[in-house]
């Protein structure tokens, strides 16, 4: 949704300057992840968006989730959020500062479904051809999908590869009802 992402990024930005400036952009991240995880529950959604408790006590709540040594930072931008009414916005906030290590990084997360297992050298030619075009080191994951027939869908950031069989037979019958 474009309005969270809109709310979303000065908090995001401003976290990711604080954690560079103190070197925590590593713990910063995980604890964000966490956070952003646990906004994202069911029940803890239920919570953030319950008129009782007042904000603070919730974003104690969320606190709670954090582990020992978690960054002063991440305490101060929980009371922010909580100040501003804005304890939701813990999953984009978490998403965008993943996207600004990542970039700060040069990695990039890529997805790889294939429709049966593939061997690690297969894996390693397909993560040399991603480094190639995308001019980033890849962090690759893969799963098996049988249901694409063959071949593979590649998921790059906001990038999509659609090289299985699946796809292929579906552009190849939207072609022929032309």
């Amino acid at each position: 949704m474009a309005e969270l992402a809109t709310l979303a990024r000065p908090y995001a930005r401003a976290a990711f300057g604080v954690a560079q400036d103190t070197g925590a952009v590593e713990a910063m991240g995980r604890g964000l992840a966490l956070l952003g995880a646990a906004a994202a529950a069911p029940e803890v959604a239920a919570l953030l968006a319950a008129p009782k408790p007042d904000p603070a006590a919730k974003a104690a709540e969320l606190a709670g989730f954090l582990p020992e040594g978690a960054p002063d930072a991440l305490r101060a931008l929980l009371a922010v959020l909580a100040e501003n009414k804005r304890l939701a916005l813990l999953p984009e906030i978490a998403t965008q500062f993943a996207v600004a290590r990542d970039a700060l990084e040069q990695t990039l997360d890529v997805e790889v479904v294939l429709a049966q297992p593939a061997d690690e050298a297969t894996l390693e030619r397909l993560k040399a051809a991603l480094q190639a075009r995308f001019k980033k080191e890849i962090a690759i994951s893969h799963r098996i999908d049988p249901t694409l027939l063959g071949g593979a869908l590649i998921r790059a950031g906001d990038t999509l590869i659609d090289g299985s069989v699946r796809g292929r037979l579906g552009r190849l019958a939207d072609a022929l009802r032309v």
